[in-house]
């Protein structure tokens, strides 16, 4: 369908302003922001450079000389391991400064990387090697590849664009570090990755993500599984009641050590958002799988299986989910003003058995992935029509109404260079998570 232009829309950044300002609280957005090319080139110039995303996991590059190719936004880069140390991992931009060739066209593993072209070569830590050819009065120490702010931590590999422009991560590695080893994401291999490409608005893909309050009729594997879905889906006293007992059967089983566990910041455009929570799976599953039971070996060094799920929040865009013996990871890849690569990873403990069924581990968040894709799209083509008009968030769409203020005031404060009003951040539903520290409220800087 075509974008229907409203009047007024936003040809220089004032404009741009007025639209934002006139966005009504608690409701979506305009059909501008899902659809308009010229607000993406702003969230390209503006935004995005402000948000740390997962790249990679540690394991794609085992070994010294190891490098892939991946997307960081609109921008292609390579992941090399250059040592043999949990943090001795680089991350270039795949940018030939030979003259502009892109340097890797796949992955591979080699002593240099070497740019197809005119063979012009770099070590693994970003240096210039070949250096025969370069012009008299031309510093070669100045022809290093460009490096992309990362971090790794806990098994992750978290890049962003523009150092100058990015909050602080060591906080975020700090918090979620812990609970990432605990979890066995370190020393985890993968074991299934699919691409779910999916033709909407990366914020439209992100608002579906936040809320649960379209999982009764969308998703009704997803809804069958979970039982955290009688505070998120429904608003039914009963079933609430019935969840808080489910909970503090778990806590009983437990222990208050565990029960406790959690991490929470909500960021702001100096600080980078992040959580930990955990909760009971529910109904005496085991693992998030069709039957319940397990689909691997347990991770992080556990024992026994608790019957819990951690699920982590790494920045805007990136997500993950740890069952006992299985890991998802989320990525979303805004594309364009109305494309979205989805990308999920799964993980299981390095030393599983060979023969793992991908399937039966990935079952879930594939169907469920699979579902949003396409209810996705068509709320994209939806918000298409001439005749759309922003409606309002319900009680249970609590967290992606807190996404959209929040983006509205960062982007506003970016295009204007004045910072708004503080924000008093979401809140998990305290009868949600299990610790307390989700559901602190925090007041937060647009």
């Amino acid at each position: 369908m075509q974008f229907h232009a409203p009047t007024g829309q936003p040809t220089d950044r004032e404009s741009t302003v007025h639209l934002i300002d006139r966005q009504r609280p608690g409701w979506s957005l305009e059909q501008a922001f899902y659809a308009d090319p010229a607000i993406f080139a702003l969230e390209q110039e503006l935004w995005f450079p402000r948000q740390w995303v997962l790249v990679a996991h540690a394991s794609e590059v085992p070994e010294k000389g190891s490098y892939i190719v991946r997307r960081l936004f609109n921008e292609e880069v390579i992941v090399a391991r250059f040592g043999d140390g949990e943090e001795d991992i680089a991350v270039y931009y795949n940018v030939c400064t030979h003259r502009g060739s892109r340097l890797c066209t796949k992955d591979g593993r080699g002593r240099l990387l070497v740019c197809p072209y005119h063979a012009w070569s770099f070590r693994l830590t970003g240096e210039l090697q070949s250096r025969q050819d370069i012009p008299e009065g031309v510093d070669p120490d100045a022809l290093g590849l460009h490096r992309v702010p990362s971090k790794c931590f806990g098994g992750l590999v978290v890049c962003g664009l523009e150092q100058d422009k990015l909050p602080d991560i060591q906080p975020v590695a700090d918090g979620l570090t812990p609970g990432l080893l605990e979890n066995g994401i370190n020393r985890a291999r993968i074991v299934a990755r699919k691409n779910y490409l999916t033709k909407a608005n990366w914020k439209l893909v992100l608002e579906n993500f936040l809320e649960c309050y379209h999982c009764r009729p969308a998703h009704p594997e997803y809804y069958r599984v979970n039982g955290h879905v009688k505070v998120t889906a429904t608003r039914d006293a009963d079933k609430a009641e019935e969840w808080k007992n489910e909970v503090e059967a778990w806590h009983s089983v437990i222990g208050d050590a565990e029960f406790n566990k959690g991490a929470w910041e909500a960021g702001s455009l100096e600080a980078m958002p992040f959580a930990m929570h955990r909760k009971p799976i529910g109904s005496g599953r085991k693992t998030l799988s069709d039957t319940g039971e397990s689909v691997s070996c347990l991770m992080g060094g556990r024992q026994d299986y608790d019957g819990g799920e951690s699920g982590f929040r790494i920045g805007r865009l990136s997500f993950a989910s740890a069952a006992n013996d299985y890991v998802t990871l989320f990525q979303m890849v805004p594309l364009s003003a109305t494309e979205t690569d989805v990308i999920l990873t799964w993980l299981v403990d390095k030393d599983a058995d060979a023969n793992v069924d991908p399937d039966a581990i990935s079952w879930m968040w594939d169907v469920t992935t699979v579902q949003d894709k396409k209810i996705t799209e068509d709320n994209a083509d939806g918000v298409m029509s001439r005749v759309y008009r922003p409606g309002p968030y319900t009680p249970l769409e609590s967290q992606t109404s807190f996404f959209v203020q929040t983006y509205l005031s960062e982007l506003r404060s970016l295009v204007t260079g004045e910072r708004s009003e503080p924000l008093t951040a979401w809140s998990a539903p305290k009868e949600l998570f299990a610790s307390s520290k989700a559901a602190t409220k925090k007041v937060v800087n647009g």
